[in-house]
């Protein structure tokens, strides 16, 4: 009697058709529970097991999903996951492919725009010792907002009412969408280079819309703009909705105004209140400058009542200019009776009988003895760059050179 084997199947096989019953079974199920053991390589896929008090069951959520979520998932977090359930082949293991994951008892939006909010306090976006202040007297105001929305035309004609002086730019931007959240981080990028490039200068930056929806409003809420803003040269104001709004721009701007109209009175000062305070200052100046004008009279009329030739009276630029006049004329005098000096012995004209002989002595060739030594005439240029020698001792200089002119 032989014995048959009995049929079997692989284990391949028999995975996959487990694989296939959960499929059709369960292709698209709602489960809650809490992510442990939470991991997101670099693959971008994320993986976690999704438990309860008895029971768990492992997850998968594909990067092509997670990219798309407002919020970032994380251990202890409680949610609902809708996905299918399937098999991985590889470890024979059964898990729930989600193809959606909210926050359980909170909304999406809301978890994100909290985590979003950790995430900024925690790098310095809401300190505020790295706000910039705002100036006085803007000259040139960019707003970047839809350039067919009412808001940047209440802006607008509210600047030409407070203050004409200043210039607006207006840079379109998309406000809500898909798109607007970096269409508005561009907006404030462009803006920027232009200003430190110099071809643009810009003293603020308005960035806002009207009132609205959280979802109409959740452009001003992404990172995008927080970064923009954050990096913003120029100091930035943010005027998003209405007062109960508060988005993250509100937080990371330099200043936060409850309504776009409210930005500008913040900005800019009303020109019809300093009118009257102009008219005062101009009438100080007035009297200052014609205060000053009234004491040089004054000056200048003691002056001239002064004797022109009393010389204790004489003013400084006067004495000093008749000290150089009379040191100067005192040195031409003493220059033009100046002449090359010859030697002279008091043996002059063969007469020598001094010791060592004359011109006719013994030895013809001696130096007379007792002869004056010959002056020599200091050079052109060294009479220019001498320094000219002190009143005084000029003029002892020349009474010495008149008395040894009468001696000789």
């Amino acid at each position: 009697m032989t014995s048959t084997e009995p049929a079997a199947i692989s284990v391949s096989q028999l995975t996959a058709q487990l694989k296939g019953v959960l499929e059709d079974c369960f292709p698209a199920v709602w489960v809650a529970g809490e992510i442990s053991n939470f991991a997101h390589p670099a693959s971008g896929h994320m993986y976690f097991t999704l438990k309860d008090a008895k029971s768990q069951i492992k997850a998968v959520l594909f990067r092509g999903i997670n990219m798309r979520m407002k919020f970032s998932p994380r251990d202890g977090l409680e949610v609902l996951a809708r996905g299918r359930v399937s098999v991985y082949d590889q470890r024979g293991e059964y898990q729930l492919i989600i193809e959606e994951l909210q926050p359980k008892g909170v909304g999406a939006a809301e978890l994100a725009l909290r985590q979003l909010k950790e995430k900024l306090l925690a790098r310095g976006f809401f300190d505020p010792s790295r706000k910039k202040r705002l100036p006085r007297f803007p000259k040139r105001v960019a707003l970047v907002a839809s350039a067919t929305g009412a808001a940047v035309r209440d802006m607008i004609e509210l600047l030409a009412q407070r203050w004409p002086a200043a210039d607006v730019i207006v840079r379109h931007s998309r406000v809500q969408g898909d798109t607007a959240a970096e269409e508005i981080a561009a907006a404030i990028r462009q803006l920027n280079v232009l200003h430190l490039g110099g071809s643009l200068p810009l003293d603020a930056i308005v960035i806002g819309r009207g009132g609205g929806s959280t979802e109409d409003l959740w452009a001003f809420n992404e990172l995008a703009v927080a970064e923009a803003v954050y990096a913003s040269a120029v100091p930035v104001v943010s005027a998003v909705g209405h007062e109960i709004d508060v988005t993250i721009a509100d937080l990371v701007a330099d200043f936060r105004a409850e309504t776009p109209s409210a930005a500008v009175v913040a900005l800019t000062p009303d020109a019809r209140e300093l009118l009257p305070g102009l008219d005062e200052w101009r009438e100080r100046l007035r009297e200052a400058v014609l205060r000053s004008v009234e004491q040089l009279r004054k000056r200048v009329d003691q002056l001239a009542s002064r004797p022109a030739d009393h010389p204790r009276r004489m003013t400084e630029p006067a004495r000093t200019s008749a000290a150089v006049a009379t040191h100067s004329g005192t040195r031409t005098t003493t220059r033009r009776h100046r002449r090359p000096l010859e030697p002279r012995c008091e043996g002059a004209g063969g007469g020598g009988d001094r010791e060592g002989g004359g011109a006719g002595g013994p030895t013809g060739n001696a130096q007379p003895v007792g002869c004056a030594r010959p002056r020599v005439q200091p050079d052109a240029r060294e009479r220019q760059t001498r320094p000219p020698p002190r009143r005084r001792d000029h003029r002892r200089r020349a009474d010495h050179a008149g008395g040894r002119r009468d001696g000789d």
